[in-house]
């Protein structure tokens, strides 16, 4: 009985720490939707490449916003866009091998998609992103851990701004992208670095 009261008491602590944090900024206690950074915003991917290396590319080009609600866990969100077009593998022949038909076909499937669906909170500071990831036509779940790193208002901008890392595991084959199997690897790790912001700057305290 004493173990089972002692293990509530850390899921509410947990989920405290997370509550905690989201209203660590003063916002209004409605769902708030921040636009991301493209300038400090990256995704980039590892893959194994026939044993020797691996292999880095990033995705130059994307767009979304995603939600907190400080009263309401539950109401997290987030739509993330992908420009297929902007995959950088550091040479431009390599480009254009994997955006050709054998691997993205980025003239028939030039956007990715992830749509989140939760958000699970496994301590003050990291949780698990539950979505659904469009990658060549193939939609399937996808499970990122998420880090939060900062909230609060930016020096420079006077924004409101949140900034989080976040991983995953992806196998290639379900989404169709199979070429080679056995020679590169099966799962690409990937790698996202959030910064997001309020549309409207704060304006500074006693400012005239």
């Amino acid at each position: 009985m004493a173990g089972q009261i002692a293990r509530s008491l850390r899921r509410a602590a947990q989920q405290l720490g997370w509550l905690a944090w989201l209203v660590c900024v003063p916002l209004s206690a409605a769902p708030v939707d921040y636009q991301f950074d493209p300038a400090h915003s990256q995704l980039v991917f590892f893959i194994d490449h026939l044993g020797f290396s691996r292999s880095i590319g990033r995705f130059a080009s994307w767009e979304g916003s995603f939600r907190f609600d400080p009263d309401d866990f539950a109401q997290a969100a987030c739509d993330v866009r992908i420009d297929i077009n902007s995959l950088d593998m550091g040479d431009a022949a390599w480009n254009r091998t994997l955006l050709a038909r054998k691997w993205f076909d980025a003239e028939k499937y030039p956007q990715a998609r992830f749509v989140c669906e939760r958000l699970v909170a496994i301590d003050a500071s990291h949780a698990q992103l539950h979505g659904q990831l469009t990658l060549r036509g193939q939609t399937r779940p996808q499970m990122l851990t998420l880090t939060r790193n900062r909230i609060g208002i930016h020096p420079y901008t006077l924004k409101a701004t949140a900034g989080f890392s976040a991983s995953a595991q992806i196998e290639r084959a379900q989404f169709g992208l199979d070429a080679l199997s056995g020679q590169i690897g099966a799962t690409v790790d990937l790698r996202i670095e959030v910064e997001g912001q309020l549309a409207k700057a704060r304006d500074r305290p006693h400012k005239r």
